[in-house]
């Protein structure tokens, strides 16, 4: 007999299978056009994203701002292979040699404070630790607020059958 598959929501209430985790907040106050920021914050599969396979990504604006045509920003899990201690090396207002892990495009509407926008498509999930290493092309600076910060949060999704 064939079982469907569902998506699990688990134990959260926002239909997530855990909690939304936000991966990156004050990193990215006021962060140039073409600047780059990285989390503080280490992240791991078990303790921070309920061993879900896959996310579903989206930035929260804390403040308002008003992207350029064709304007989006770019994230990578920056790894680390020897549990927390190295992490894979990052530039500065340069993108990684790999291609993004997901991007967040915009639209060139004036965004308001609260307002989302989310990434193309479900985002895998590192095993490894790791960091959220950000690219600002929104082609202006990220909002600066006293607050409420600007953030990029991940929600981790899963199937069952």
């Amino acid at each position: 007999m064939a079982t469907n598959f569902l998506q699990a929501t688990g134990g959260s209430t926002t239909g997530y299978f855990v909690s939304a985790v936000t991966l990156i907040s004050t990193e990215i106050v006021s962060l140039a056009s073409s600047g780059t920021a990285t989390s503080a914050t280490i992240y791991t599969s078990s303790a921070s994203f309920g061993q879900a396979i896959w996310g579903e990504a989206w930035v929260y604006w804390g403040g308002a701002i008003t992207p350029a045509a064709g304007g989006f920003i770019s994230c990578w899990f920056i790894r680390s292979g020897d549990g927390g201690t190295n992490f894979e090396v990052t530039p500065t207002s340069a993108p990684l040699a790999r291609s993004p892990d997901f991007t967040i495009p915009l639209s060139t509407i004036a965004y308001a404070s609260s307002n989302e926008g989310y990434a193309t498509g479900i985002v895998k999930m590192p095993w490894a630790p790791s960091k959220l290493f950000v690219q600002n092309n929104a082609g202006t600076a990220f909002p600066s607020s006293a607050t409420q910060y600007s953030k990029i949060v991940l929600g981790p999704v899963a199937v069952q059958y």
